[in-house]
């Protein structure tokens, strides 16, 4: 099995072409969109293109034929011409003794003052030679080739017509791209235009977004498009695929360390007490907070608020030795860790984050926060700032503040970060859900309608 890769300007141009040059035998694995050229290559005017990939079956070779070698000699030889070395040198490997009652004819006349040459006459056509010339053995060869040869060409014969027919029957129930295009571009259009819209507003990038509405009108009919049912469906399986979610956070078989680092202003404080709550009031597990936000004093207080309300047992601390000595003296079976807020503009106070994370010795998760309210060109510095502290999992925060959560979801994709949860208010501990692809979808595409 080989694979091939056919680009071609739509799908079923690639499928036809596929066809056309490997037969009913290709098996096509999958496509993508792509672009290729542009000025400069910097793809401005780039091609849109789409790149089919296939597996070709091995085929049994068909023996090659060796073509027949034909050595003809011109045994015309000039009264008035020499014979040329070339010549002699052709007739002699040829060269049969005449009959003993039958002499070798000599034409010359020397009074003529033309040199002598002899010319040898051809045995007959009945007389058994001992050793037959290569042409003889071309032509003894000849005859058990040309079935091999003919059995080929009915073969091809045979795949061009299944191909001719396969390609008449694409061209008659869908026509080209280009003849769709010309035939319905408005609907198409008309069609697409919330779906586009809805991808540009959750921050997808323009080429990512003409791609997933390519896919989309790749995979219907013109007469799909009036079918908003269908449109939808095949759309949220495209953004589904970039939606990679890790499920809750769960207990480990010993001590477990939970982290929460992000931004500032993101509502990690809020979130650690949900989750703080779930974990010591409806798993029944034992819980205690760690805080090392020694910056804002209101989230100090404000966690020892939630801290008092669920009897969950609350540690201060100031620097990483007291860090280590409260984590490795408290027994209960998940810490939760508070970190300060921290500018992903500030690479020191990161740093000193990363330092306290790295003096952890037990099972030990780190989750990012993130809001959803984030500019996408923000969120790409704080992904890119805070994984150096290598966090496992992603909480999307303030849901309920935005239409959009696309562009969160697009950059953890990119990342290839998972989303664990997603907050959608300020209630401890309700406004708190575990990551679901379907959910985040009909978040997203709940735009569009």
């Amino acid at each position: 099995m080989r694979y091939v890769k056919i680009k071609a300007r739509n799908y079923n141009e690639a499928m036809m072409k596929l066809k056309m040059e490997h037969g009913d035998d290709a098996i096509p694995i999958s496509h993508k969109y792509i672009k290729e050229g542009g000025l400069f290559n910097s793809g401005l005017f780039a091609k849109d293109l789409v790149e089919l990939t296939a597996a070709i079956p091995e085929r049994k070779g068909v023996p090659k034929v060796k073509p027949e070698k034909k050595s003809t000699i011109d045994f015309t030889v000039s009264d008035s011409e020499p014979l040329r070395p070339s010549a002699q040198k052709a007739i002699t490997p040829e060269y049969i003794p005449p009959r003993a009652h039958e002499p070798a004819r000599k034409t010359a006349d020397p009074g003529a003052g033309a040199r002598p040459a002899t010319v040898i006459v051809p045995p007959p056509v009945h007389e058994t030679r001992t050793e037959p010339s290569r042409s003889e053995t071309a032509r003894t060869e000849e005859p058990a080739a040309r079935p091999a040869d003919s059995a080929s060409m009915r073969k091809l014969e045979r795949e061009f017509s299944e191909v001719k027919d396969t390609l008449n029957r694409i061209l008659e129930g869908q026509g080209t791209h280009h003849e769709r295009r010309a035939g319905c571009g408005t609907d198409e259009d008309n069609a697409m235009k919330p779906y586009r819209d809805m991808l540009l507003g959750n921050e997808f990038d323009r080429e990512e977004c003409e791609s997933m509405i390519g896919e989309v009108l790749g995979s219907v009919s013109r007469e799909d498009l009036r079918d908003r049912f269908k449109i939808e469906k095949t759309l949220k399986e495209l953004i589904k695929s970039k939606i990679v979610t890790s499920g809750p956070i769960k207990k480990g078989h010993k001590k477990k360390i939970i982290m929460f680092i992000g931004p500032t202003g993101v509502g990690k404080t809020t979130t650690m007490a949900k989750l703080g709550a779930i974990f010591a009031l409806r798993e029944e597990c034992k819980v205690a907070f760690i805080t090392i936000d020694n910056y804002r004093i209101a989230a100090t207080e404000q966690l020892k608020k939630y801290a008092e309300i669920m009897k969950i047992p609350i540690h201060v601390v100031n620097d990483q030795k007291a860090f280590k000595e409260t984590i490795d003296n408290e027994k209960a079976e998940i810490i939760m860790v508070d970190t300060s807020g921290r500018s992903h503009r500030n690479e020191l106070k990161i740093s000193e984050i990363k330092s306290y994370a790295d003096m952890v010795e037990y099972d030990f998760e780190k989750v990012l926060c993130v809001s959803a309210c984030t500019k996408k060109a923000d969120l790409v510095n704080v992904f890119k700032s805070f994984d150096k502290i290598s966090v496992d999992s992603v909480i999307i925060t303030k849901v309920d503040e935005t239409s959009y959560i696309g562009n969160v979801v697009d950059i953890a994709d990119k990342y290839k970060k998972p989303i664990s949860y997603f907050t959608t208010g300020q209630e401890v501990p309700n406004d708190i859900d575990v990551a679901d692809a379907d959910k985040m979808v009909n978040m997203i595409m709940g735009t569009a309608n």
